[in-house]
């Protein structure tokens, strides 16, 4: 398939869908998921509160692409455009600008994630898609009403560019069309989904390890 563009057909309309990803957060997970993103042939733009870990995300980033043309899952052309389409950014609302999908992953903390979400929603164009990768929290009640249409959990396991799985958990209010477009682009990166009807504290690789 062609990573670089995705479509979704929709009453026989064909349009891309997912070009612009915001990724908040440059850790340990953030970083890795830009990398999963931008490998998926999406632009992705990068951000984080504190400065000195988004400079040491682009580090880690490169660490990340070596290793997969290290292990020839991807060609050096393929890691060199992923890399270029990653942009590391410094502000919330530049990160957020024209974003199609916003992937949420700072830290578990109930607080500083409704702080984070009330700027998504006054920033981030009302039809973007809200994904977070929170570990444990039931995010959903800390969500703004408006946004629950278009918000879910995408949970990741570390490292994603390299382990396939992910869950996808819908908010209660969730469009169907909008976690279907989320799967569809998942599946395009050649990841296996879990779908879940609610939210289940340790999703299922969790409890099993647990």
């Amino acid at each position: 398939p062609d990573r670089a563009i995705h479509y979704l057909t929709v009453k026989g309309e064909v349009y891309m869908t997912f070009q612009n990803i915001s990724v908040l957060g440059a850790g340990t997970m953030g970083h890795a998921l830009a990398v999963v993103h931008a490998l998926g042939g999406c632009a992705v733009r990068l951000t984080d509160t504190h400065a000195p870990t988004l400079s040491a995300a682009q580090r880690r980033i490169g660490l990340a692409l070596d290793t997969l043309a290290e292990a020839g899952t991807f060609s050096m052309a393929e890691i060199s455009a992923a890399q270029a389409r990653i942009q590391p950014v410094y502000s919330l609302p530049e990160a957020l600008e024209g974003s199609d999908l916003i992937v949420e992953a700072v830290v578990e903390n109930a607080n500083v994630k409704t702080a984070l979400f009330a700027e998504i929603d006054r920033l981030a164009p009302l039809d973007a898609v809200l994904a977070s990768n929170t570990s444990f929290l039931d995010v959903f009640p800390l969500i703004p009403d408006r946004r629950r249409s278009h918000a879910l959990i995408a949970h990741w396991y570390t490292p994603p560019y390299i382990v396939d799985l992910v869950d996808l958990v819908p908010s209660p209010e969730c469009d169907p069309e909008v976690l279907r477009r989320v799967q569809e682009l998942y599946a395009s990166y050649g990841k296996a989904v879990l779908l879940f009807d609610r939210f289940l504290p340790g999703y299922i690789a969790n409890r099993l390890q647990a």
